[in-house]
């Protein structure tokens, strides 16, 4: 990386980010069945950082090459997460109607995520402590107890939608009771934070209220503590008021509920359509560890992060970054990047160097416990049922979005069980 007065080209003007006026969409990648091939088109085009739009009329920077991807997420001194450094608030901001408010809100969000400096050390030990301080094996087992309540509803009928009624369940109902909810509470929990996910117009007004539900939560936990994240968290003594603690209850209900969503189905239908995939993991060649870390190296869930801000003109790879520029870092490409990545799948196992769970101070506070959750669904549907997909691999479609990569459905069959007389 280099500043401006480093610029390797004295002579050539970089790109700046304003000056370019036909820009991809972002979310093309997503919906794609290989996202490799619009990374590809934009770095022939652009080489590794490229100028894409979040939004119609909303750019930013697509940093793609996997050791920048590393550079930029370890250096919190040029690239802030704070989306108050974004540039576009002194040029009136977003439409009322963006979906992309929550993610370039002007107003300070009390979360490590959205947080550099002493500030995110403040906030994230809070954090780390409060899942150190959970207990696996009963994570463990209420996951186990959660998933085969799930399967019990559509075992008899002999086919389910697993991204709608499994995959998609399993994480908010075991984030939503480490938190500290009850069902009703985290149900609803777990519709808002769809709807941020969503985008649209009532995506800033469902952060709002995720936060009410939060602070409540958080208020009801001061008096009558439990064991779980609220109680953790609000009794540690970092955490200065309860709306700290619900700003960073909403990184775990929402990050986790995403990802892990995606991360149990995309294993699951790697298993349902890889016939080399599902031969190497049910032959005992490869545990399911190996197998789920290769979904994070072939199709990671979260195809790209949230912006980090430049806080100060900066070049990087012949583009003039200034001051306030969103920065996207895209997971996907930096895992497949074609330098680092030989083309057998094969030569990951074992490997854990992808950038799924990122890298430097924002890196991802619980892998061990994502790892936990997922694993488990996954073991468990596959134990139950023998699940084969009713639609060819080539119609599996793809969520539109812009952080998250899942399909849009999983529909199975399965041989019903067999009751004797």
């Amino acid at each position: 990386m280099r500043g401006p007065q480093d610029r390797p080209w004295p002579s050539v003007s970089p790109v700046r980010l304003g000056d370019v006026s036909r820009r991809k969409p972002l979310v093309r990648a997503s919906a794609l069945r290989d996202p490799r091939e619009f990374y590809d088109e934009l770095q022939r085009e652009w080489g590794e950082v490229a100028p894409v739009d979040l939004e119609p009329g909303v750019p930013a920077w697509l940093v793609m090459g996997q050791r920048l991807v590393y550079d930029v997420m370890r250096n919190e001194h040029l690239f802030a997460t704070d989306p108050r450094t974004w540039n576009g608030h002194a040029r009136g901001g977003l439409p009322a109607t963006s979906g992309l408010r929550p993610v370039f809100t002007s107003q300070q969000r009390f979360a490590a995520n959205h947080a550099d400096g002493a500030l995110r050390q403040r906030l994230r030990e809070p954090l780390d402590d409060a899942f150190e301080q959970l207990s696996e094996g009963i994570t463990a087992a209420k996951v186990r107890s959660f998933c085969n309540l799930l399967i019990d509803r559509f075992e008899d009928r002999g086919r389910a939608d697993l991204m709608l009624e499994y995959a998609s369940v399993v994480p908010f109902l075991v984030i939503a009771d480490m938190i500290g909810f009850d069902p009703e509470d985290g149900q609803r929990l777990f519709d808002l934070t769809r709807r941020v996910a969503g985008g649209g117009t009532d995506a800033a007004p469902a952060v709002a209220e995720v936060d009410r539900l939060l602070s409540d939560l958080v208020a009801v936990r001061r008096k009558l503590p439990q064991r779980d994240l609220a109680s953790s968290l609000a009794a540690h003594p970092n955490m200065r008021d309860d709306l700290e603690v619900a700003h960073t209850l909403l990184i775990v209900a929402y990050s986790g509920n995403l990802t892990l969503t995606a991360w149990v189905a995309q294993t699951l239908l790697l298993t349902l359509t890889d016939s080399r995939f599902s031969g190497r993991l049910h032959g005992g060649r490869i545990d399911l560890d190996n197998a789920m870390d290769e979904v994070l190296w072939r199709s990671t869930p979260t195809i790209h992060t949230l912006p980090r801000f430049a806080r100060q003109d900066i070049v990087l790879d012949g583009k003039l970054i200034a001051a306030g520029d969103p920065l996207v870092l895209a997971i996907h490409a930096a895992n497949t990047d074609p330098r680092m990545d030989t083309g057998d799948p094969w030569d990951h196992v074992g490997s854990r160097a992808h950038v799924s769970f990122g890298t430097g101070p924002h890196a991802c506070p619980a892998p061990r416990t994502a790892r936990v959750i997922a694993r488990i669904a996954v073991e468990t549907i596959l134990r139950r049922l023998d699940v084969v997909l009713r639609i060819p691999a080539d119609d599996v479609t793809w969520d539109q979005t812009l952080w998250i990569r899942q399909p849009v459905r999983l529909p199975v069959t399965f041989p019903s069980p067999v009751v004797s007389a």
